[in-house]
């Protein structure tokens, strides 16, 4: 009798068996076709897109002109006002995001505050506040901020108070380093711009055991695929609180390389492919001699390997401002001030909507 096949699982299965998987969309719509959506992040960016899309999702839509007619937001001067409905908007879609998936909302601080730790740290909190007044308890917003030492410093005082907070625009070792030892929750390194900068500066060495680049040898080694390693094994063995969550993965192979991390936001490309290749791995149809051991997969990342990693005592040094700005080094210190100017860039866009919401409403 022939026995009957059973399907193969796809690569994403296999990805989602050890690491929690994040789809890169801030869109309801997107978010509803998506199996059990683990999380969600709302910004300026996602509320400028919204507002932007003439098929977008009146109920989003509605959420953010709603803001604009709060009354506590109509009561303050101007100077006070656009924050305040920015911030309602943002928690307003945040809230409704919160009813479709399982885990937690990353939530943007204004990124006009980068470099202002009180400030952040207020309007976090207020935040929390509207969030709470929404029916959505503190234990499912992360705090979304940018990794300058400013943020980070406002993330540390966030933590203390039982406020959950997620660092972003991390391209650097002593920037996970810094944030780790600030109690975080969660540190985003971005792989993608990272590995973009060292193909525009060749010059530098991708593989600070290699040859520059531009010495003749070409190098196909992935900086920050080395980099979310070191940081992901920092984390595992001396920080447990702080998660690791990876972003700008552009390719499968950079996902499957990355397999075991806590963390990992996929494109829908990036998605699309991964669920669409079948995989036998981890498949044993009971007439294979392997044991099952044997036939197990197992992450590229692991509790194990974390285990048994070194680090050197200096990198381990608490991480001062001048240690922070000194370890960023060239790609670290671009990529972060870029990283806030674009995020400054994105709200700035988003302001005109508002300006014209808010005369549409007198």
């Amino acid at each position: 009798m022939k026995l009957a096949a059973r399907p193969a699982a796809t690569e994403l299965d296999l990805l989602e068996s050890f690491s929690v998987v994040v789809p890169d969309t801030g869109a309801l719509g997107e978010i509803q076709q998506i199996d059990d959506p683990k999380a969600a992040t709302v910004s300026s960016a996602v509320l400028t897109g919204i507002l932007r899309n003439p098929a977008g999702q009146q109920e989003l839509k509605a959420a953010i002109e709603h803001a604009i007619t709060f009354d506590r937001c109509s009561a303050l001067p101007a100077d006070r006002k656009l924050a305040c409905q920015l911030d309602k908007a943002t928690v307003n879609v945040g809230a409704l995001f919160a009813q479709k998936v399982a885990g937690r909302v990353s939530t943007e601080v204004d990124p006009r505050l980068a470099y202002n730790t009180g400030a952040i740290v207020e309007r976090a909190e207020g935040l929390l506040a509207l969030y709470e007044e929404m029916g959505v308890p503190g234990d499912r917003v992360l705090v979304r901020i940018p990794a300058t030492w400013e943020g980070i410093q406002a993330a540390k005082a966030l933590e203390a108070k039982g406020i959950a907070t997620h660092l972003i625009l991390v391209y650097s070792f002593v920037q996970a380093v810094a944030a780790a030892q600030a109690g975080v929750s969660v540190v985003q390194p971005n792989i993608g711009r990272l590995h973009d900068w060292y193909v525009k500066h060749p010059g530098f060495p991708r593989d600070p055991k290699g040859p520059r680049e531009d010495s003749g040898f070409t190098s196909d080694a992935n900086p920050g695929l080395a980099m979310v390693e070191r940081i992901y094994n920092l984390c595992h063995q001396a920080y447990p609180k702080t998660k690791v969550m990876v972003s700008g993965i552009r390719k499968p192979e950079e996902a499957r390389s990355l397999s075991g991390v806590d963390f990992m936001v996929l494109s829908p490309p990036v998605l699309a492919a991964l669920r669409g290749t079948p995989t036998l791995q981890g498949y044993n149809d009971g007439l294979s001699s392997e044991s099952a051991a044997a036939n197990e997969p197992r992450p590229q990342l692991s509790q194990q390997a974390a285990a048994a990693a070194s680090f050197d005592k200096a990198e381990l040094a608490p991480v001062t401002n001048q240690l922070l700005q000194e370890g960023l080094g060239m790609a670290g210190v671009q990529l972060l001030k870029e990283g806030v100017d674009g995020l400054v860039a994105d709200i700035e866009r988003l302001v005109p909507f508002f300006t014209s919401l808010t005369i549409g409403n007198e």
